[in-house]
């Protein structure tokens, strides 16, 4: 959240005003969550030049495509593969890169209410 409310130059309560939205979560509680464009893309993404918070980018997406339920076997990577033009393209990434992604992602905790 820092980081994207510096990205932005908005305070806290301006960034969440403008691009987030509460959504249902476990226990009665609320996440934080970005709000999708109607095509259900971010709010950030800009098929013409992509990421427009790239530098700032939060966890979920720091961490992509490095999430258990992508990682667990090579069906369920190749069929994210067919979704995302990014995929299997660019650096190779080591195995303790990619578990050192998996193990941001794990831990991670929304912004709950």
């Amino acid at each position: 959240m820092t980081s994207l409310c510096q990205w932005f130059k908005l305070s806290e309560t301006e960034f969440i005003e403008k691009y987030c939205r509460w959504v249902g979560y476990y226990d009665g509680k609320e996440a934080l969550c970005l709000v999708e464009l109607k095509n259900y893309d971010c709010i950030f993404w800009n098929k013409d030049t992509g990421c427009t918070a790239y530098g700032a980018r939060p966890v979920q997406c720091s961490t992509y495509p490095f999430w258990d339920w992508i990682l667990k076997d090579n069906e369920s990577w190749n069929e994210i593969a067919k979704e995302c033009p990014g995929f299997n393209k660019g650096r190779l990434w080591t195995k303790e890169e990619i578990e050192e992604q998996r193990i941001q992602y794990v831990h991670n905790q929304p912004i709950t209410r």
